[in-house]
């Protein structure tokens, strides 16, 4: 996509992205406003600006879209845990957050797909 983008645009690298926004690396095309922005995990590692995880609707926190971590606000949440303690929790669950993904070095280790997770 990237390559057909650029053959028909002049792309530059987006002066005014948004830092922050997560794993997007945005390309801008030159003399406008419009940008796009490609998450590409496979040719271009985004693990170090990655701020994102995902909360399935049993309560389970992924960590990441290419490793296995995870966990659990189930059963704290069906205990009633105060606020202050359910942030402790959500605290420790993210020091889970891995380094980088594994789709190259370990692929038959996923067991979740991003379209399980909803990435």
């Amino acid at each position: 996509v990237k390559k057909r983008l650029k053959a028909k645009y002049d792309l530059i690298p987006a002066v005014n992205s948004v830092t922050g926004a997560g794993p997007a690396r945005y390309l801008q095309v030159a003399g406008t406003d419009t940008m796009v922005g490609f998450i590409t995990p496979m040719s271009e590692h985004f693990c170090e600006t990655c701020n994102r995880v995902r909360l399935g609707c049993d309560g389970t926190m992924y960590m990441c879209l290419g490793q296995e971590e995870s966990f659990s606000f189930r059963p704290l949440l069906r205990k009633g845990i105060p606020d202050d303690e359910l942030k402790e929790a959500l605290i420790q669950a993210i020091a889970l957050k891995p380094e980088r993904h594994e789709f190259t070095e370990k692929p038959e280790k996923v067991v979740r797909f991003m379209s399980m997770t909803g990435g």
